[in-house]
């Protein structure tokens, strides 16, 4: 386990581990900075979870694992480049939060809080209701008023109390009012913990392809990015690579907050904001500046995707083989469209499984496969 500290992105300001706001006292994001100058790349085989990395990751007295991580990877090939799909779907509770679950619930534990409290669309709220289940800790999560119904199932399956506060964003300022002293506000979009589980994604792209040349991902709260991001800036630090992959950003009609950060990005024919990809409408993302910052830095761009678009490529996605949900598929639709520019390994996550929509004719999966969408 690597020593670390935490320390405002914004003002510099430095704390210690103990710490349990969620944000500085400035207002400011915050990070964990693991000392790299004493740690190594050291992986523990018999470890099957992202614990693997404990080298790299925050010094912490307990692991709460479902057996998170080592997705596979499926690779299609064609033309100028070779295109790998990573199966983040297939995380215990099917989808890539499960990363950053495990290692936000771990010091959740760490600090010996009774409850915790998460806004989300969906897949974050299932996962750390999952997780708090694993570690005998009491789970709120707050979430929109349309959340597909499979996703709130699961959530309350897991044990958790679930709060519905209007919209995705309504959700984000409603938990911040209910917190108190013993309610620790985990949530994913502030979270320092929550992007030291995620980086694990690099390690494993590092360990099975050794570098890749784009990775497209859809960003809402911009967790998974940045936590590629990071872990690549790592291994690069610890002297393993010298490539560290552009970062393309796909957002949705309606939900396009990196187009006021960045100058190159690809927008398509927006009429109305997406009703398809529930896990990226959010606007208010705290990272927005920093998730901006890691494109740019990265040599990458940001892709605005509609819905029409997403149906497209969420069908050739199940022709394929795969299950996922609207979200991991406007990554793919953003690849579709901007292929011509790209060469080498591009690396997609499939983020979500597209089992959470089944058994509500009101779910996207419905009307793409069954109703309107047809």
């Amino acid at each position: 386990m690597a020593n670390y500290v935490i320390k405002c992105k914004l003002c510099g300001k430095v704390y210690e581990r103990e710490y349990k706001s969620f944000r500085c006292s400035c207002g400011g994001v915050l990070e964990v900075l693991v000392d790299l100058r004493s740690s190594k790349w050291s992986v523990d085989k018999d470890v099957r979870s992202i614990f693997r990395y404990s080298q790299l990751l925050p010094d912490l007295s307990h692991h709460v694992s479902l057996g998170e991580g080592l997705t596979p990877v499926v690779v299609r090939s064609s033309g100028n480049y070779s295109l790998y799909f990573k199966l983040e779907y297939l995380n215990p509770t099917g989808s890539f939060k499960d990363r950053g679950s495990a290692v936000a619930v771990s010091k959740a534990v760490d600090l010996g809080v009774d409850e915790v409290l998460e806004d989300s669309s969906g897949n974050t709220g299932i996962s750390i209701a999952a997780y708090a289940a694993c570690a005998g800790i009491k789970a709120r999560i707050y979430v929109p008023n349309d959340i597909p119904v499979g996703k709130y199932s699961l959530i309350k399956s897991f044990g958790a109390e679930v709060v519905k506060a209007g919209s995705r964003d309504e959700a984000s300022r409603k938990v911040l009012s209910d917190l108190s002293d013993r309610r620790y506000y985990i949530g994913h979009t502030w979270n320092p913990y929550f992007i030291e589980g995620t980086k694990t994604f690099a390690y494993e792209v590092y360990e099975e392809l050794r570098s890749v040349d784009y990775v497209i991902t859809p960003v809402a709260s911009g967790t998974l990015l940045l936590g590629i991001w990071k872990g690549f800036n790592e291994l690069a630090e610890l002297g393993l690579t010298s490539t560290i992959p552009k970062l393309v950003g796909v957002q949705a009609c309606g939900y396009d907050s990196l187009s006021h950060y960045l100058n190159d990005v690809r927008v398509t024919e927006c009429v109305s904001p997406t009703s398809l990809a529930d896990a990226i409408r959010l606007t208010n993302a705290p990272r927005l500046p920093y998730i901006a910052e890691a494109i740019r830095k990265s040599g990458g761009f940001s892709v605005v995707i509609n819905d029409e678009l997403i149906v497209d490529a969420l069908k050739d996605l199940y022709r394929m083989g795969f299950a996922v949900e609207p979200t991991s598929a406007a990554a793919y639709a953003a690849f579709k469209l901007v292929r011509k520019e790209l060469s080498g390994k591009v690396l997609i996550p499939l983020t979500g499984s597209g089992l959470k929509y089944l058994g509500s004719a009101e779910s996207p999966l419905y009307k793409v496969f069954v109703g309107e969408g047809c």
